[in-house]
């Protein structure tokens, strides 16, 4: 069995306007993060990891050796952080103003690997880069290295350089982030025929799943199986209405963890609210489940991109523990699957869902333990 032993989350539901955009747009923005940023020294990505850097969890993993070896993903989302920051000919004195001095600091898989070496002893580093599914798609990296290849430990760190100008002008242009001058008839929501969308977010999470072992600390949850999945889709950053790439996932998980789908009552959806997405998130979860309720984060903290997946499967955990299941924000309409109103904790496990650009889904089966 694989247990989720340790973790930390940072995010915030606060939202900074960012005007000085093509297409304005709310976020939410942890200004600490761009505190010495503008020199090139440290970045936000950077910054933002230091905020689920643990010493405690660190000083566990150092001082709880496996009997196994220990591995190290970095979630990244992408390859490189670099260019993703290129406000070179903008006013230095803007708020996501900042430049790339030291580009190679900027590789993800590089900051990997002076992560890792915080916490000593690691056999094996890599990183990730299949966008918004990254953290959820490492569920599988973590099953397949603890039940195929002798490791006993994976920590894994998710972080993206997600409010920078780059992403959200992309974002903007293509509509799927909510934009200032829509928001005076559109909150954030999903699964709605009214309000829609979410906006960008900053967040992290650190993880760490552990065999059980002599000396393991209290368990919060156990990973029953994880899939990642693509679907036949010419437009890599479109999805398919009929939601095949979320079945397949869906599906894969499900015989993975040996679980029948009438035993899955409760989903954490990807949940973006974009239009193409209720339909084929909704689609898919109607075809490869039966009962279940659903609720969405994105709405309350934002897309996290990489993070999304893991960050928010944690905060679920957290919701869980104190009895409620959140309604997703802003429904217009009555709705006791997709909930316009908090709900008791269903029994048995739950699943999680992302995805990422590129045509990845990503599902993952959790239980609390």
């Amino acid at each position: 069995m694989i247990y989720l032993t340790r973790y930390a989350t940072s995010f915030t539901e606060d939202t900074t306007l960012i005007s000085d955009i093509p297409y304005p747009q709310h976020a939410h923005l942890i200004d600490d993060t761009y505190k010495r940023a503008k020199a090139g020294l440290s970045y936000p990505p950077h910054k933002m990891a230091n905020t689920v850097l643990d010493p405690s969890i660190i000083a566990y993993v150092k001082d709880s050796p496996v009997p196994g070896k220990t591995a190290f993903i970095l979630a990244a989302g992408s390859q490189s952080w670099a260019g993703r920051t290129d406000r070179y000919d903008h006013d230095p004195d803007a708020s996501l103003y900042y430049q790339c001095k030291i580009p190679f600091f900027t590789l993800t898989n590089i900051y990997a690997g002076r992560v890792a070496s915080m916490f000593g002893g690691v056999d094996h580093i890599s990183t990730d880069a299949t966008a918004c599914a990254s953290s959820l798609k490492v569920m599988m990296d973590v099953q397949n290295l603890m039940n195929n290849f002798g490791f006993d430990r994976v920590i894994i760190l998710s972080v993206e350089d997600s409010v920078c100008n780059t992403t959200l002008e992309f974002f903007g242009e293509s509509g799927a982030s909510l934009q200032y001058k829509d928001e005076g008839d559109t909150r954030p929501s999903a699964f709605d025929s009214v309000n829609r969308g979410f906006f960008i977010g900053q967040g992290a999470v650190l993880a760490v799943f552990e065999h059980e072992y002599q000396g393991m600390t209290e368990p919060v949850a156990k990973l029953l199986g994880a899939y990642t999945a693509a679907e036949d889709n010419a437009n890599p950053l479109g999805q398919r209405d009929d939601g095949a790439g979320y079945s397949a996932a869906i599906e894969g998980a499900l015989f993975v963890a040996k679980i029948d789908k009438n035993m899955v009552k409760l989903v954490k959806t990807h949940g973006t609210g974009t239009p193409v997405n209720n339909v084929a998130e909704r689609i898919a979860l109607r075809r490869s489940l039966n009962e279940f309720i659903a609720t969405s984060y994105k709405q309350c903290i934002g897309h996290t991109l990489a993070s999304s997946g893991l960050l928010e499967t944690c905060i679920l955990l957290e919701d869980m523990d104190n009895s409620i299941i959140p309604a997703i924000p802003n429904r217009t309409e009555d709705d006791d699957v997709f909930l316009s109103a908090d709900s008791f904790v269903p029994d048995g496990p739950f699943l999680s869902l992302a995805a990422g650009m590129g045509n990845v889904y990503s599902a993952a089966l959790f239980a609390r333990a």
